[in-house]
């Protein structure tokens, strides 16, 4: 991935780790999102003193205020191993809907699944007008996936 000049949001970015090695990339602005106070914190501590924009917030992705929180166009959606958890705390409808508020402003989705036959979020970002560009298999079992936007 090409992560130079653009704009990311890495939804469930835990404390921010794989953020802050994207950063080395030089993007132009990285957006997190996590659940947890503690990971929001530790994410926002490791990116002082960052030449990279950077935002982290707490958020549900439940919540009503997760469409006025997202900045109107990103360049790329990280949703590395976030999915199954989005669905198991929200419903399938909600997780859904967070998912189509996400990606709706993204041209391109990075996905880690760790069970590439569930294909549950596949299906949606192929609903959302993605196509899959790219997949490479973990030798720890997990899938990385790459959707592009068709146009």
């Amino acid at each position: 991935m090409d992560y130079a000049d653009k704009r990311i949001i890495d939804v469930g970015c835990n404390m921010g780790v794989i953020a802050y090695e994207i950063a080395k990339l030089r993007p132009k602005s990285i957006h997190g999102l996590d659940v947890l106070h503690p990971h929001i914190t530790v994410a926002r501590r490791l990116f002082q003193g960052s030449a990279v924009e950077s935002r982290f917030d707490r958020i549900n992705l439940g919540s009503r205020k997760l469409p006025s929180l997202l900045a109107p166009e990103y360049d790329i959606a990280l949703l590395l191993a976030v999915y199954h958890h989005m669905v198991r705390s929200l419903g399938e409808e909600r997780a859904k809907g967070a998912l189509a508020h996400i990606v709706s402003r993204c041209s391109t989705v990075v996905a880690r699944v760790p069970n590439v036959e569930d294909g549950k979020l596949q299906t949606e970002l192929e609903r959302a007008g993605f196509c899959l560009g790219a997949t490479h298999h973990s030798p720890r079992g997990s899938t990385l996936l790459v959707y592009e936007r068709q146009h």
